[in-house]
């Protein structure tokens, strides 16, 4: 008997386990930018942007080809 009852209350366990167990969102990812010290177009719809004082390359076809400046510790002081 204590055998047929072990293996019900393991099985009820791996159920609340199943329940209970946290799920990521599916969520859709986005390319970040690439730190270079030198940028460049890399196609026809790359353009460049300045955002803080530092020079950033967007392109809204191809999300990969985002990149932006070194951050320049000189310019701190």
């Amino acid at each position: 008997m204590s055998g047929l009852l072990s293996r019900t209350v393991s099985q009820g366990n791996s159920v609340i386990r199943a329940f209970l167990n946290v799920r990521t969102p599916f969520t859709q990812e986005a390319a970040g930018f690439k730190v270079k010290s030198r940028l460049k177009l890399r196609c026809r719809s790359c353009y460049f942007t300045r955002v803080d004082g530092r020079l950033h390359v967007e392109c809204h076809e191809n999300p990969r080809h985002k990149a932006r400046e070194i951050f320049d510790v000189k310019k701190l002081w």
